[in-house]
């Protein structure tokens, strides 16, 4: 029986041609998507969930708040917290990680450097993460020599299948002006790709043994630790939190909490520190576009199918006036279901292959599973469109094997069904526009917020300006920078430890609010030569710039040694700039007056800018001074296309002062620009789907036409003899159509604007949703579907009315 229903399916399959068509590109096109983004989900959810003591394992957040309000979170702790949780006997182990690149000179040429990811940690990390050593003996360190332990890949790419424990490689210094040596003490095997930790070197070093500050005084730290078995997670956060604010002297006692390791990639938003970090609300997003694109094109399947129930009448009527039950005639049309999407899967899966580099390209980061390298995944496929394929061809399976056979062969089936059928079938196109509108409001509203985060004034110009990033100038920062200088290219230049992009400052402080003492209001520092308020190109309101012809503006480096009490008096009162805003909320009306709350003294007012991206709001800043700073990053700003010379130049100078180091040079604008690369990528997939989408709802409204158009052909027929126009049939389809788009538009305009609107409340500037967005999305969308129509009913209106009536 199976055989048989499954060769009058494809029979079915080849005389409908046109139709079968339509529903196998439907569904393809509907599989491939779902493929391609469930393939995203399941690989960003997989993250940290292989390391065999993952429920075990934990990070150490820090959280400041004041009268029970959040003030900051972060993904650190304050140094010495490792000392005072290794005594708590819940505590199985505890280390440190940092992630860095160094430029590795595996093939020991002078200048090169091969970009290597570095995780920095202490012995215990090899424990804690089971690392699998494949040779050495890591743990064993050597005193006074970096010690690093090196992925199993490397090894293959760079050292020609020889051992490479015992030997040194160097490196190309960032910060120091010689080559530093690293021994090689174990290679490990690589880790997956799906992790927050990825690292090709695990670079060791000895725990340190500071106590932890009662000040909360001190340097960060990421902590990671591993509780003893069935510990409880909660009571020991509870227990630690206690003992801290016992342990203290802080006034404001911070609190910790536990991450959970396989929440850290996608529940960190807060992380400052951490490198590698995805977002569960953007995961939900895919999800859910995924699911939605299946489901307008399952939609499809089915009025495409219902359309052509008045083609099977006759057949359903004769099969079961032979003796067919309902059961035998459900189970044909379900064959031909599963027909269909077993086609559209191979396809799909075809698709799906081809689109993987893209997709790779489009996350950044190589994928750990896939639906093409698991075998589970692979089968859960599988089964997840067989289930599909019943569950679509179930409706329109009862729908048509009701039919009563009397009625069918005297041809007074209405394909359309009762009112009911036909409540449901336009209750389906209704859900495929109102998706299809919600989605193309999303892509109208992420654009605009991405114009408005790449165009907005930021305060200074990032034009024309260039940089080189952090490095330790070994005293001779002043000089290249005026060797730079000399450039007929080159018109300011400025060393400073902020660097656009890179967070908000040296340092940040609270303040006390001149407004009310229970307020306080967030400070940034940035430290600098005199020249950075000119260089970005800021403008002077009140005041002067900072200047060396003042002496005192800019501080020595000597300075900084053997601080006693009066280098500390003088610190508190040295000369610095200070933005509009600054000088707005601490009520700073005078300068040249040492202002405690600053600890400085402005002797200038500058335009305000933002030292961080917009997602968050301008901060008040101080900018300080140091003559000739040892470390930091290089500003130029240069003259209009002048960029290739100034950059020869660069390279040219950075041999001479600096052969063995590290040069990186970036402009400035894309630094900023690439600050938004997720929304940018959201926009793509937005901008991508909406198109799936639209044509996927096209092809619904075309299976609805075309269902109305056949069971009402003669009653066109009959309009045209009596001398109706082909517009006013093409309007009368129309008017129908118009009314269940009308109806999608209410639905979805209240869900897009909340939806959207939900969404923005992440960013301190944003966009305000015009009506227009709206009136767009809709005109679009009333285009496509009355253009479908449009196209349906003039080709049944163009009929000859002798043929379409001949039965009559």
């Amino acid at each position: 029986m199976i055989k048989n229903h499954i060769k009058i399916a494809w029979r079915n399959l080849l005389k409908n041609s046109t139709y079968s068509l339509i529903n196998i590109i439907g569904l393809t096109i509907g599989l491939a998507a779902c493929l391609a983004v469930t393939t995203v989900v399941i690989d960003e959810s997989s993250y940290d969930r292989f390391w065999t003591k993952k429920d075990q394992i934990f990070r150490v957040n820090t959280i400041n708040t004041r009268d029970g309000e959040l003030l900051e979170k972060g993904d650190y702790a304050l140094s010495g917290t490792n000392m005072a949780l290794k005594d708590f006997p819940e505590v199985e182990a505890i280390t440190t990680v940092q992630q860095f690149d160094i430029y590795f000179n595996f093939r020991n040429i002078q200048g090169e450097g091969t970009k290597t990811k570095v995780i920095q940690t202490t012995p215990s990390f090899l424990e804690m993460f089971d690392v699998e050593i494949i040779s050495g003996s890591p743990k064993n360190l050597v005193e006074r020599t970096p010690t690093i332990v090196i992925s199993e890949s490397l090894v293959k790419r760079y050292f020609n299948g020889r051992n490479p424990v015992g030997e040194t490689i160097k490196d190309l210094p960032s910060y120091s002006n010689e080559p530093n040596e690293y021994l090689i003490t174990g290679i490990f095997k690589d880790i997956p790709e799906n992790t927050h930790l990825k690292g090709q070197v695990i670079y060791l070093y000895k725990p340190r043994t500071e106590v932890l500050s009662k000040q909360q005084f001190g340097f960060f730290q990421s902590y990671y630790l591993s509780l003893k078995k069935d510990m409880d997670k909660t009571k020991f956060e509870t227990k630690y939190n206690n003992w801290y604010s016992n342990y203290t002297e802080a006034e404001h006692p911070d609190k910790f909490e536990l991450q959970p390791l396989q929440d850290i990639y996608l529940k960190s938003d807060f992380g400052l520190h951490q490198t590698y970090k995805g977002s569960a609300q953007k995961l939900y997003i895919l999800g859910a576009i995924a699911i939605l694109l299946l489901v307008i094109a399952c939609i499809n399947y089915i009025n495409l199918t219902t359309a052509r129930a008045s083609h099977k009448m006759q057949e359903t009527g004769v099969r079961k006036i032979l003796g067919a039950d309902r059961f035998q005639l459900i189970s044909q049309y379900l064959a031909e279901s599963g027909l269909f999407f077993l086609i559209s899967g191979i396809l799909a899966f075809v698709i799906y292959q081809l689109s993987l580099p893209g997709i790779v390209n489009y996350i950044d980061h190589p994928l750990a599973l896939t639906f093409s390298n698991s075998a589970l995944l692979f089968l859960c496929s599988i089964s997840s469109i067989f289930a599909l394929s019943i569950l679509t061809g179930l409706y329109p399976a009862l729908l048509i094997s009701r039919i009563n056979p009397l009625a069918s062969l005297r041809k007074k089936f209405r394909s359309s069904g009762t009112g009911q059928t036909q409540f449901v079938r336009k209750g389906l196109v209704i859900f495929q526009f109102s998706i299809s509108l919600v989605v193309l409001i999303a892509m109208i509203v992420v654009n605009q917020q991405v114009t408005l985060l790449k165009s907005k004034d930021i305060g200074f110009d990032a034009s024309n300006l260039l940089s080189i990033k952090y490095n330790t100038w070994q005293n001779k920062g002043e000089s290249f920078k005026n060797e730079l200088l000399k450039s007929p290219f080159v018109e300011k230049a400025s060393i400073s430890s902020w660097l656009p992009s890179y967070a908000g400052g040296s340092m940040n402080r609270r303040v006390e609010s001149p407004d009310n003492s229970r307020d306080e209001v967030e400070i940034w520092y940035m430290f600098a030569d005199t020249d950075l308020a000119e260089t970005l190109g800021l403008e002077i309101e009140k005041g002067r710039f900072l200047s060396n012809d003042f002496g005192g503006d800019a501080l020595p480096q000597s300075f900084y040694n053997e601080m006693d009490s009066v280098k500390k008096a003088e610190l508190k009162k040295r000369p610095s700039l200070i933005t509009a805003q600054a000088a707005k909320l601490l009520k700073i009306n005078q300068l040249n007056v040492a202002n405690k709350a600053l600890e400085a003294t402005p002797v200038g007012i500058v335009s305000n800018f933002n030292n961080e991206n917009l997602r968050t709001s301008a901060k008040p800043i101080v900018i300080q001074a140091d003559k000739n700073p040892d470390r930091g990053s290089l500003l130029m700003r240069i003259k209009p296309g002048s960029e290739e010379k100034v950059i020869a130049k660069i390279n040219e100078l950075w041999k001479e002062f600096y052969p063995y180091k590290l040069l990186e040079i970036n402009n400035v604008s894309d630094l900023l620009q690439k600050q938004y690369e997720a929304e940018t990528k959201l926009l793509q997939f937005f901008s991508f789907f909406s198109a799936l989408s639209l044509f996927l709802a096209a092809l619904g409204v075309f299976g609805l036409i075309v269902q109305v158009t056949e069971q009402r052909v003669k009653e066109i027929g009959i309009r045209k003899v009596l001398g109706a126009s082909v517009q006013s049939i093409v309007m009368l389809f129309s008017k129908d159509f118009l009314k269940t788009i009308a109806v999608a538009i209410i639905i979805a305009i209240p869900v897009g604007w909340y939806a959207m609107q939900e969404w923005l409340q992440d960013y301190a500037h944003r966009i305000e949703i015009k009506w227009w967005v709206f009136g767009l999305a809709a005109s679009v969308v009333i285009g496509i579907a009355m253009l479908t129509v449009g196209i349906q009913s003039a080709k049944k209106a163009f009929i000859n009315p002798a043929k379409s009536l001949k039965t009559e």
